[in-house]
């Protein structure tokens, strides 16, 4: 039997722990390899778990040394209560699903302050909705794109794919009747509540909520030129409504490059996209600090 919703995010908490904690069980230096005396493994560097919980028991440590970068990036989705206390407990990236400025805001807001009570800085959680840019050179064109690639929606898929997000059938509503409140459904809190909200708030039909969950899988669309898309990237940054974003092109190449190729420039003489990586690891990508273990904590 599927566990509950807040039942899911109590055993996926003592989950990372445990994940944590294997990482955990080597410390840097531990790997010697010494050939003059044939020493490999420093002993006093690697310990075991010992994890005893409610839903698992695990001794370790794992066959593997630490990581460059010290442990790998964790990365999460969920926005209701207990999602953000595990994100706010746990993760380095949270992925949102976000359609609307103020909502966003909101949400940062939610997920940043809850992180001090588990002794975390906001600064420590990257916040990345998921957007899908449809860039032309001009909007004519750029509109044109738009209306070609949900031209290509299927409409079986898209029902499908809506229903399952908001934990019902919503093919018995008709296409054009406009959208209504809808109970949360057990599975993803976030995403349905997020969608209910834009059509109510848009007045949409049941058919344009499908149509945008077919085309973007339910994410932001964002649909316009180089310039126009720079803006309300710079705009949600600069207002705090994230920390980034997770780019979605809508087919490759493509959509990727025209990204790459006429939005990241602008960013980039904006002083807000990066010119060269100041690292080599993804967590130096994503400007978090690389943690020590745990265990060998002094």
């Amino acid at each position: 039997m599927h566990p509950e919703h807040d039942a899911r995010y109590e055993v996926a908490e003592e989950f990372v722990d445990v994940v944590r904690g294997l990482w955990d069980c080597w410390d840097d230096g531990a790997v010697v390899r010494n050939l003059e005396t044939g020493q490999y493994i420093d002993p006093a560097k690697v310990r075991t778990l010992d994890h005893k919980g409610r839903f698992f028991q695990v001794k370790g440590p794992l066959p593997t040394s630490r990581t460059p970068q010290g442990q790998p990036i964790i990365l999460q989705a969920g926005s209701s209560g207990p999602g953000l206390a595990l994100a706010a407990r746990t993760a380095d990236v949270v992925f949102a699903v976000v359609q609307d400025l103020e909502e966003a805001k909101a949400g940062y807001v939610a997920l940043k302050s809850r992180m001090p009570a588990f002794g975390r800085h906001g600064d420590e959680i990257a916040v990345l909705p998921g957007v899908m840019p449809v860039v032309g050179r001009t909007e004519a064109e750029a509109r044109e794109k738009l209306n070609t690639l949900q031209g290509f929606v299927n409409t079986t898929n898209a029902l499908s794919m809506l229903s399952s997000r908001l934990g019902q059938d919503v093919s018995r509503f008709p296409p054009d009747d406009l959208v209504t409140e809808l109970p949360l459904p057990d599975s993803s809190h976030g995403f349905a509540r997020a969608m209910l909200a834009k059509a109510l708030r848009d007045r949409m039909t049941w058919r344009d909520l499908f149509n945008l969950t077919g085309a973007a899988r339910g994410h932001w669309v964002i649909c316009g030129t180089p310039e126009t898309i720079a803006d309300t990237l710079q705009q949600w940054f600069e207002e705090r409504a994230c920390d980034g974003f997770n780019i979605l092109p809508a087919y490759f190449p493509g959509a990727f490059d025209d990204f790459v190729d006429m939005v990241v420039p602008i960013l980039q003489e904006r002083g807000l996209y990066r010119r060269e990586y100041a690292g080599t690891t993804l967590r130096d990508h994503l400007g978090l600090a690389r943690p020590r273990s745990r265990l060998f904590a002094s």
